[in-house]
């Protein structure tokens, strides 16, 4: 059976940002990686909140998802910390924005970017700027069946 959609877009993510110049491989969608020095700098893929609208009643509706990714840029707190996750952004924002398939194979029907946040952690083994760019990522569902685009 295949996975959620939520999970097949969150994975289609991540290939398209592994290889880029900062972060390499160093792509990640787990949560709770444990992030150390020789894994920064890197970036978290989460698909996170998701709303979800009924658009068609029938016996089995259409489901509109309006789900948001969030890709963070983490890097070690370090002089040129604002410098380093600004050009992670940068290669982020021109990786998912210049693909030459916007729909992942089918799986979304727009995914547009909507809000940056930046922050410190210092609860990992040493401090970390974290870059949080965050997507709206709409498709559509079967009601009963998450795992293929309507």
């Amino acid at each position: 059976m295949a996975n959620h959609l939520r999970q097949q877009i969150r994975e289609a993510v991540a290939t398209r940002l592994s290889g880029l110049t900062t972060t390499a491989t160093r792509v990640y969608q787990s949560r709770l990686h444990p992030l150390s020095d020789s894994n920064l700098p890197c970036l978290l893929v989460n698909t996170d909140s998701e709303e979800i609208a009924t658009l068609t009643l029938q016996p089995h509706p259409v489901m509109e998802r309006n789900l948001t990714l969030a890709v963070r840029c983490i890097g070690k707190a370090v002089a040129n910390l604002d410098d380093t996750l600004d050009t992670m952004l940068k290669e982020v924002e021109t990786a998912l924005g210049t693909v030459t398939d916007p729909t992942y194979g089918g799986l979304v029907k727009s995914m547009v970017p909507t809000s940056i946040n930046i922050e410190m952690d210092d609860a990992l083994e040493k401090p970390v700027g974290i870059a949080s760019l965050n997507y709206l990522v709409t498709y559509y569902t079967a009601d009963g069946s998450p795992t293929a685009s309507a």
